[in-house]
């Protein structure tokens, strides 16, 4: 495909994806805000609007013009966005089979010198290597695995309780997984970090029947079918064979057992334990009745949930693609607009694995500025080829990064 055909079949399909965000507001001035910003940001690749008002202008365009019209849009208290947010948890849950794994995580936003921004909390800094409590927002994150690397956002929201609202976070936290376990009809296998693992979110997902597997973090205690109650730890040490085997599984070792919780002795649980390597430290994983489906056994389980670290990627693609952290808008509202803008531009970078984009992704691949490495997830290099081939000023480094 020649260059500038690449070029404007892209864009025609990106504008294309944003007027079909943009349709259900009646209002033109809304329309065209969302029309500009979901491009805007992908070309940009960043979430200053000076940048995305650059991004989507020609050259002799009133920059400063364009980039108070998108601010206004976005801080606007006269209309009500939340449908953006709405569609968005309805496409992607649409997608949702019985199969699907569902995967979450919370994350940092890092605001290490604001001062005045609103509903900033404290969060740990994940990227800081001693870890210091800073200003900054915490952020739900939830995603439907399909296909091989497709990863599409179904929330992204900033968690309130950070801003000192009457709430707490396992409540946000099951608020969200409830939410989305009603969107997708009940549908789908969470994977979940040992973050999740809290006896608030566990009796409730158990009580509302949410297929769940999650990492232990090793201090659970759990009921044996004889009588006894045993810490997670003392139940693997007990699984763990009494000689290993000579020939070590290339898959690594795994044995499990039925286990119930002292709070929900009538819900039956697999503790499914693995070593990748003899004498290592175990994985340790808590599955729900409800992901206990017939054909999975345990080793089912350790790779599905190998598959969770998809959502590590996720939240690097959206913070340093889009440059996430780098906001500068003040209110909570506009916060969470943001959010929900840089969210779909990830959806449609998703959408990329659907054999419709088959074309212009071998398209990309045989491109001259194409990334010279091997990447899983596809939508990563994608963000960045599109923003060379369509930023009216691309901008190149020695790291070929724009």
């Amino acid at each position: 495909m020649p260059g500038n055909g690449l070029r404007k079949e892209i864009r025609r399909r990106l504008y294309g994806f944003a007027r079909g965000i943009a349709s259900p507001f009646t209002d033109s001035r809304r329309q065209r805000f969302i029309r500009d910003m979901i491009p805007g940001l992908l070309i940009s690749g960043h979430v200053h609007l000076s940048k995305v008002a650059r991004a989507i202008s020609p050259g002799d365009a009133d920059i400063h013009g364009v980039e108070k019209r998108l601010s206004r849009n976005l801080g606007s208290e006269h209309w009500d966005m939340s449908p953006v947010a709405t569609e968005l948890l309805t496409r992607s849950a649409n997608m949702v089979t019985a199969d699907t794994l569902l995967t979450a995580d919370l994350t940092d936003l890092a605001k290490l010198y604001a001062r005045k921004l609103e509903g900033l909390g404290q969060v740990h800094d994940g990227s800081d290597p001693d870890k210091r409590i800073v200003p900054g927002y915490m952020l739900f994150e939830a995603y439907a695995r399909v296909g091989t690397w497709q990863l599409f956002p179904l929330i992204l929201e900033p968690l309130r309780t950070y801003a000192g609202a009457p709430t707490s976070e396992n409540a946000e936290i099951s608020a969200y997984v409830l939410q989305i376990h009603e969107a997708t009809g009940k549908k789908g296998t969470w994977l979940l970090d040992r973050g999740f693992d809290r006896d608030e979110l566990m009796l409730l997902w158990l009580r509302q029947r949410v297929a769940f597997v999650i990492r232990q973090r090793g201090d659970r205690h759990v009921c044996l079918a004889d009588g006894r109650q045993l810490a997670v730890t003392a139940v693997a040490a007990e699984l763990q064979p009494r000689a290993w085997p000579r020939r070590w599984p290339k898959a690594g070792y795994t044995a499990s057992r039925e286990v119930w919780l002292p709070e929900a002795p009538d819900q039956p649980l697999l503790l499914v334990v693995h070593w990748r390597r003899p004498h290592a430290e175990p994985l340790m994983l808590l599955v729900s009745p409800a992901a206990r489906r017939p054909g999975r056994r345990a080793e089912w389980f350790v790779k599905a949930y190998h598959r969770r670290w998809g959502v590590e990627d996720a939240t690097w693609g959206i913070k340093q693609r889009l440059n996430l952290e780098s906001f500068l808008v003040r209110s909570w509202m506009s916060l969470r607009r943001l959010l929900w803008l840089v969210a779909w531009v990830f959806f449609w970078l998703n959408l990329w694995g659907e054999e419709r984009f088959e074309r212009l992704q071998q398209a990309l691949l045989d491109h001259p500025w194409r990334l010279p490495k091997e990447v899983t997830y596809v939508f990563d290099w994608i963000a960045l080829q599109i923003a060379r081939l369509l930023h009216p000023k691309p901008i190149f480094d020695f790291t070929g990064r724009l």
